[in-house]
């Protein structure tokens, strides 16, 4: 099992990068199917362990690292994104000089993130009707986070299709305005507290004078906007602009303290309040969502796989002398528990090669050599089920090649076995290269390491295997 932090959203994220990659030709899983069925997790569960043990050899837990570190990129960035838009905002607002007008100022601090509220609000009912027509919307959480993870720094030999896949994820449970919408609301957040703290410090120590000045809308107009915009802050106790009971205009001036009051609880009731209500909103259904979110038996690429799981659940028969039969009764009975025996195996080795190993057979509890007949190396499976021990040594001829049947019986074997070594023996002789090329040692290394055998211990000398086969190594 891996030692990487495994959350269900890494497992699903995982297991449809999987998927993604095996539409272009199945992986070699006989290992990691295997290991998932002897987990002995509800069938859902070992389908995702099956693409985490896929995930580990092909490097994508590794990119999920990488990504993870990237989120602190990510938070600078959008650090990044709060000053520009405070300083903007600011800007915008009180770069006029001391004389402001009230309704330039109203719209230049609140006008953007309005329509950029009205957009996601529009696409949260787009989302309704399908994800994909959410694709083209702006959102400042996307793009930093698409910015991110393009990035060279953090991109590897299977982020494609990663990014693919976390795509298609958050397009299936329709996240997307959600995930995004989050990041984007904490930014506008963050800015408009920093807006604020801005415009105090402003009005504190500098003295600035709002206005209502107009050169073709009409006194009427101010006053209806003046009522509109401060009905808010007048229920909290805030000063606004008095009207004219018989014109309905403003009447007389608005004293600075008063009109300073009014634009700070405008930014606040306006702008602050509901894009912290809506961060809060978006992080609720993303933490609800993570919760529930999985892959989707439906599908057909989960229905073949939840089929060979099956396959490899033992039968019910009664009929004793079946092939097989004793094996999957003695695994299904000894999953997971193990003995203190150990068994040396001899795996297709030459006539001429000592057997058993010199140190090693004496202390075996089981040693059989095997000339790799089904027959048997179902013996073998069986005995080694039955026996379930704690080391297992697998005994290889150096200067033989290694196939797919040799990878099939190290796989079947290791999940009888809580240890697993192959050592490789050649024929004595008075030098060492006698013994055993370079070239054979190299084959055979990489050929484990190819066939997802890196788990196993691996000694070029049955001398070198001693410490190991005691427990001490």
């Amino acid at each position: 099992m891996s030692a990487q932090p495994k959350s269900l959203l890494a497992q699903v994220w995982v297991a449809e990068t999987v998927q993604l990659i095996e539409k272009n030709g199945p992986l070699d899983d006989a290992q990691a199917l295997a290991r998932a069925h002897c987990s002995a997790l509800p069938m859902r569960a070992q389908l995702r362990e099956r693409a985490w043990l896929l995930g580990e050899r092909l490097g994508l837990v590794a990119q999920l690292e990488r990504w993870r570190g990237a989120a602190w990129l990510l938070v600078l960035l959008a650090a990044a994104a709060v000053l520009a838009l405070t300083n903007g905002l600011l800007f915008a607002v009180l770069a006029d000089g001391r004389s402001i007008n009230a309704a330039s100022a109203f719209v230049s601090a609140l006008g953007l993130h309005a329509l950029t509220l009205l957009f996601w609000l529009g696409s949260l009912f787009l989302a309704r009707g399908g994800g994909s027509q959410t694709k083209g919307m702006f959102s400042l959480g996307r793009f930093l986070a698409t910015l991110v993870l393009r990035l060279p720094f953090w991109r590897g030999p299977q982020s494609a299709p990663m990014l693919r896949a976390g795509t298609h994820l958050v397009a299936r449970e329709r996240l997307a305005p959600w995930v995004f919408g989050l990041g984007s609301h904490l930014v506008w957040t963050l800015g408009f507290v920093f807006m604020l703290l801005g415009l105090l410090l402003g009005f504190a120590f500098r003295e600035y004078r709002l206005t209502w000045e107009t050169t073709i809308l009409s006194p009427q107009w101010f006053a209806a906007f003046a009522r509109a915009t401060g009905a808010l802050p007048a229920l909290l106790g805030v000063p606004v602009p008095a009207l004219d009971a018989g014109t309905g205009q403003l009447a007389g001036a608005w004293p600075a303290r008063d009109a300073a009051w009014w634009l700070l609880a405008c930014v606040a009731l306006y702008g602050l309040l509901p894009r912290a209500l809506c961060a809060l909103w978006c992080g609720w259904v993303v933490r609800r969502a993570l919760r529930r979110i999985d892959i989707d038996l439906s599908d057909p690429y989960y229905q073949r796989l939840l089929a060979r799981l099956q396959a490899l659940e033992p039968a019910l028969v009664t009929d004793a002398e079946q092939p097989g039969a004793a094996l999957m009764r003695a695994r299904s009975a000894a999953r997971g528990v193990f003995t203190q025996a150990r068994a040396v195996v001899g795996f297709e080795l030459a006539g001429h090669l000592p057997w058993p190993p010199l140190g090693l057979g004496p202390d075996a509890d089981y040693t059989v050599r095997i000339a790799g007949s089904m027959d048997e190396q179902a013996q073998a499976q069986e005995r080694l089920a039955v026996l379930r021990p704690c080391a297992l040594l697998v005994v290889c001829d150096a200067a033989a090649s290694p196939d797919r049947g040799t990878a099939r019986f190290l796989r079947e074997a290791a999940l009888s076995a809580q240890r697993c070594a192959l050592v490789l023996s050649a024929a004595s002789g008075g030098d060492g290269d006698d013994m055993r090329t370079q070239a054979g040692v190299r084959r055979w290394r990489d050929w484990m390491q190819g066939a997802g055998l890196a788990d196993w211990g691996f000694f070029e000398y049955p001398a070198n295997a001693a410490a190991w086969w005691q427990g001490q190594a």
